[in-house]
């Protein structure tokens, strides 16, 4: 599984939220957010700005390009 997938089953399960919930206040499909977190798909970059802006962290930590500490990742 890609991290991006993984980072965002992580947030998931963080803030107690069930994909369907996740769907719903991002007004798009649950079968979205399922292939998003099956690492089927990987979100467009609206919808990853979105993403961001929901749980609060950067586009760059859901992209696998920084740390939980917002260190950049090489």
């Amino acid at each position: 599984m890609d991290i991006f997938a993984l980072r965002l089953n992580k947030l998931i399960k963080e803030n107690k939220i069930t994909r369907y919930r996740l769907a719903k206040d991002l007004q798009c499909s649950k079968q979205s957010v399922i292939n998003w977190c099956e690492g089927m798909n990987e979100p467009k970059a609206t919808q990853i700005r979105r993403l961001a802006l929901y749980f609060d962290v950067s586009a760059d930590y859901l992209l696998g390009l920084e740390d939980e500490t917002g260190a950049k990742v090489r």
